[in-house]
């Protein structure tokens, strides 16, 4: 594959990967900053829903307590008491420690003002009530609370009174305002927020905190008589009946949603003054906005590090795409090797089943001849001795080329590999017989340091015999002229017989030691190696049990460890 094939790959793995990742990302923020949005504008309704029923509490309670006042001074004194004007006046001092109250009137069923306290006494001399609206529902219901109005004082104020069980007279007692107004001074969430109350004809009876003079179209809306008990939320701009989608309940106040503000309202006064409060939605978000901007840098930051994750991936599937691709290359090559191995190990067995059978007649003779020499007359036969011995190295040699031959026959597989008691330093030993010569020829010497009396073990020796072989091979190939290779044996923990094979040549690279027992790896030139005798080795040493570990030695060179498990024959 060309280098812009990798790259365009490259470019899809990572483009593929970013997708899979800030995607689900941006949806994920997407949702999750709605939902926290949405959360914090329900508590923002749940806490305006509180604090308007606290506020209502608090104004029901403020005038509930003016007429229970003026309730219990007429049903304590009679008019014959409270008409005089002394008693009228210690009466005030006593009950007006606050300063709520601004005057007294005690006024008989005619409408006569009978006494009065307060800073308007001048003003109010021979002044008579009975036509006045205020004064009629106090007879006709007992008690009465007014709107807030101007009267001649021109100060807005508005009036409590209440009639003796007999109506015979009227207590009535001028509020002062102001300490009213300071009742919604706590009523307001955020700096743009409002809260206010009005009537039913939605006149302002407590100022405004926006400076509103007068209700306008949406506001007037809202002085609607609630029967149920609900908040409702609209998303229009202007309220329309009959669009209100019910949350929860609250008691009887209504919670509206209009764009970006929220409206309470709540009557108080049975119904006659109606509470509003307003908030302004981005006025209560501060919480919000904070912990959304903490969940955008985590998960920005979060989003980088899976990103930077991806390209690591991307780079590392790009890596074994490529090294998948080289490996494909190599195998082509090396089945080739393959094939040309497994030809001549079929050669070899032909070749050393052939020589096996002269080799046999040739023993057969050389014993033949050995028979037949004593029975000749010495004195015609000269050099009988140097025949008898001639017969003797004929018969040597021939079983050292049958020991060839039955070596070579184990290595290409066609004698059964069955375990049998096998002796570490002999198998070595034997091993060494194959290699003298060409060790002799590259001036290599073999120095060995074994163990005496090593306990046998069962194992597969053919197959140890040629892990050795392709390290001592290994050895000569790298040290070259005039190097050393050591063998050592040892035993261990009188469990485990350790062979190492040690040489004093260049070493192995640090980056090639975790790579070194990988199939097809080989550091030797091209064309001399074919990758495959260490993995085979490493193979051949796991399936019989044990270890092969490389090593760098601090005197230079490499060191190969085998362990093998000491198995007792039975």
């Amino acid at each position: 594959m060309e280098t812009t094939q990798y790259k365009r790959v490259w470019l899809r793995l990572t483009g593929v990967f970013c997708l899979l990742i800030t995607v689900p990302v941006a949806i994920l923020v997407l949702v999750t900053t709605n939902s926290l949005r949405d959360a914090a504008i329900n508590k923002i309704e749940v806490s305006l829903g509180r604090l308007i029923e606290h506020k209502r509490d608090v104004v029901n309670l403020f005038l509930k307590e003016k007429e229970d006042l003026l309730t219990m001074m007429v049903g304590m004194y009679p008019i014959t008491y409270l008409g005089r004007q002394e008693n009228l006046d210690n009466l005030f001092i006593a009950v007006n420690k606050t300063g709520s109250i601004v005057d007294l009137h005690v006024i008989d069923s005619s409408g006569k003002q009978l006494a009065y306290v307060g800073p308007y006494a001048q003003s109010l001399i021979g002044k008579n009530y009975y036509d006045a609206q205020w004064f009629q529902d106090v007879l006709i219901n007992g008690s009465h609370v007014s709107d807030v109005f101007l009267g001649f004082r021109n100060v807005p104020h508005f009036i409590v009174a209440v009639a003796d069980p007999l109506k015979t007279y009227v207590l009535r007692a001028t509020i002062n305002s102001e300490q009213f107004n300071r009742l919604l001074l706590s009523s307001q969430i955020g700096p743009h927020g409002d809260s206010f109350i009005v009537n039913r004809e939605g006149t302002l009876q407590t100022p405004s905190r926006a400076g509103l003079s007068e209700l306008n179209s949406e506001d007037r809306l809202l002085l609607e008589h609630h029967e149920g008990t609900t908040i409702v939320k609209r998303d229009e701009n202007v309220v329309v009946p009959g669009d209100d989608k019910v949350v929860t309940d609250l008691g009887k106040t209504s919670i509206v949603k209009r764009g970006e503000s929220i409206v309470a309202t709540r009557w108080v006064k049975d119904g006659q003054w109606c509470l509003i409060v307003k908030a302004l939605i981005e006025d209560s978000l501060g919480p919000f906005y904070k912990v959304r901007n903490n969940i955008i840098i985590v998960i920005i930051v979060t989003s980088a590090v899976f990103l930077a994750i991806a390209v690591l991936f991307a780079n590392y599937f790009l890596q074994r795409i490529e090294k998948e691709d080289r490996n494909r290359a190599e195998l082509g090559h090396q089945m080739v090797q393959m094939e040309k191995m497994a030809t001549v190990g079929r050669l070899a067995t032909g070749i050393a089943h052939e020589i096996n059978n002269p080799l046999q007649i040739i023993t057969s003779q050389a014993g033949w001849i050995g028979e037949l020499l004593p029975e000749e007359e010495p004195d015609k036969v000269k050099h009988l001795e140097e025949y008898q011995k001639a017969i003797e190295q004929i018969k040597h040699h021939v079983r050292r080329a049958g020991t060839i031959t039955h070596r070579l026959l184990g290595f290409s597989r066609k004698i059964s590999a069955e375990k049998q008691n096998v002796h570490l330093n002999e198998l070595i030993e034997e091993t060494i017989s194959f290699v003298e010569k060409e060790a002799e020829y590259n001036n290599v010497s073999i120095v060995r340091e074994y163990t005496e009396n090593l306990p046998g073990t069962m194992t597969d020796g053919p197959q140890l015999q040629q892990v050795f072989l392709n390290l001592i091979n290994n050895a000569i190939d790298e040290i070259g002229q005039g190097g050393i290779i050591e063998i050592r044996t040892a035993i261990e923990r009188n469990t485990k017989l350790v062979a190492e094979f040690a040489d004093n040549g260049h070493g192995i690279k640090p980056e090639n030691l975790k790579r070194i027992f990988d199939p097809f790896f080989t550091t030797k030139d091209p064309g001399k190696g074919t990758g495959l005798g260490l993995y085979i080795s490493y193979d051949i040493v796991k399936k019989l049990g044990g270890t092969i570990s490389v090593a760098n030695r601090n005197s230079g060179g490499a060191v190969f460890t085998i362990v093998l498990p000491i198995i007792n024959v039975d």
